[in-house]
């Protein structure tokens, strides 16, 4: 099974990136445009994982989410790997409350760790939504800051992430169809003690 964790990224989200995405195109052109179907943000991209794994995994979201209170993010800035002047990958960033995305990203990773035959990404984690492959400037450079300036609203998207997925990835002529097999909901406990009367 073709494996990863993500988060959703909500509808209003989605077609503000979209619209972003769509007037760039206009002014520089690039190896590959990412889809923006299915949107999600990725914490973890497992790859091929025995099918004997799965409910260790499942188990390891729910334990690592009841930690994690809900947060609030928001769609960020441009940004470039490995940098603007020789760019491989034009990405958005993440704002907002980043530091429970981060935590969530690396209480995964340690309980993912535990786990013999599961293999992931181990750089330091930049979260981010992928916009184009092989990006072309003028110059050979982007001008990350102007289109900050002038592609990005002034109050972006805002969200409250409430749920973790695990999404399984399968690969078809069409294209990757991605389905969730799994969802870990935050702070469940404290979820369920507000919904009981005192």
């Amino acid at each position: 099974m073709r494996l990863f964790v993500a988060l959703d990224i909500p509808e209003h989200a989605a077609a503000y990136i979209t619209d972003i995405q769509q007037r760039l195109q206009q002014e520089v052109t690039a190896d590959r445009w990412q889809s923006l179907h299915n949107l999600h943000l990725t914490l973890h991209f497992l790859g091929e994982v025995p099918e004997s794994l799965l409910p260790a995994i499942c188990e390891d979201m729910d334990i690592v989410s009841a930690i994690i209170n809900p947060f609030s993010l928001r769609i960020g800035g441009f940004g470039a790997f490995p940098h603007a002047e020789h760019p491989r990958v034009l990405w958005l960033g993440l704002r907002g409350q980043t530091n429970p995305l981060k935590q969530l990203h690396l209480l995964l990773g340690k309980r993912f760790d535990l786990h013999e035959g599961l293999s992931y990404d181990r750089k330091r984690y930049r979260p981010h939504i992928t916009l184009a492959r092989g990006p072309h400037g003028q110059g050979g450079g982007l001008p990350l800051l102007e289109w900050n300036e002038r592609y990005l609203a002034i109050e972006p998207p805002q969200w409250q992430a409430k749920h973790v997925h695990l999404y399984q990835s399968e690969l078809k002529p069409e294209g990757a169809v991605h389905s969730i097999i799994h969802t870990s909901t935050f702070d469940k406990e404290h979820s369920k003690k507000q919904a009981v009367p005192e």
